[in-house]
This record gives C-alpha cells, structure tokens and sequence, in this order.
C-alpha cells in the first residue's frame, strides 16, 4: 500500500470492521491524533497512520485494554518520543554552542597583546569646579 486509503481499504487491510475503525480513529482523535480528510469530509489514511492503528490494536489486546485507553497510551508515548526528539535536538545544539565557544576562547588567546597607555586627560579639560548657589553668594 502507497499514498492515501479509505477508510474501506484501511479496514481491509487491518481485517476489522468499518464501524470498529471509526470507533479506533474517534478514540485516537480524542487522544489528539488528526487524520487528513478529504472529498465530503471522509478520512483518508496514509502508512503513519496505518501503523499507528496497528500499534493501537496490538496495545488495545495485549494490554487488554478498551480502545480509548490503548489510544491515550499511544498518545502519551507518541508526546514523550516528540519531547526525547526535540531533547536530543537542543542537546546537539548545545554540543554545537560549547564547541564553538572553545574555538572562539582558543582564537581570543591567540590574539596578541597590546598595552593600552593610561589616559590622563589634558590639563585644559581640568576646570576649576565653582562653588553654587548660596555657598557662592558668601564666598564675595
């Protein structure tokens, strides 16, 4: 099987009933899990989604399980395999971040050294601070 299925071939193709698959997909929707759908508002299954009702079949029996908590189970472990992911992702870009900050480090200490001089500002920059105000009126 390749592309999109009906949800006639879908049923063929897991050798259950059409109302025992709608049942599973309103379960996995529930869950959070969305199917395409296409002319007249009818499902269409592509080989992802094949296997997911498979793997919720296999869940749904060998944990003896009733569909809607066989689809949250996939749909938990579908959640925790998306944050592993993106885990792995933001791990990678850290590996990537610190590797880049050691050549920079590195280039930074081989960059040589050069003393900058003390800067005193010239003498005509140097004004007398005046006295304000009140304390100025006394002074005369």
């Amino acid at each position: 099987m390749a592309g999109r299925y009906s949800a006639k071939e879908v049923a063929a193709a897991l050798e259950i009933s059409l109302s025992t698959l709608s049942k599973y997909v309103m379960a996995l929707e529930a869950a959070g899990f969305r199917f395409e759908t296409g002319k007249c508002n009818a499902r269409l299954f592509d080989e992802k989604e094949l296997a997911t009702l498979r793997r919720m079949i296999e869940t749904a029996s060998s944990e003896k399980l009733p569909p809607g908590q066989a689809a949250n189970l996939i749909g938990q472990n579908a959640f925790f395999s998306v944050i592993d992911n993106r885990l792995c992702a933001l791990e990678e870009q850290q590996a990537h971040i610190l590797a880049m900050h050691t050549e920079l480090a590195e280039k930074i200490a081989r960059l040589p050294t050069q003393r900058v001089p003390d800067y005193t500002p010239p003498p005509f920059l140097s004004f007398p601070r005046q006295k304000g105000g009140f304390l100025r009126f006394l002074s005369k």
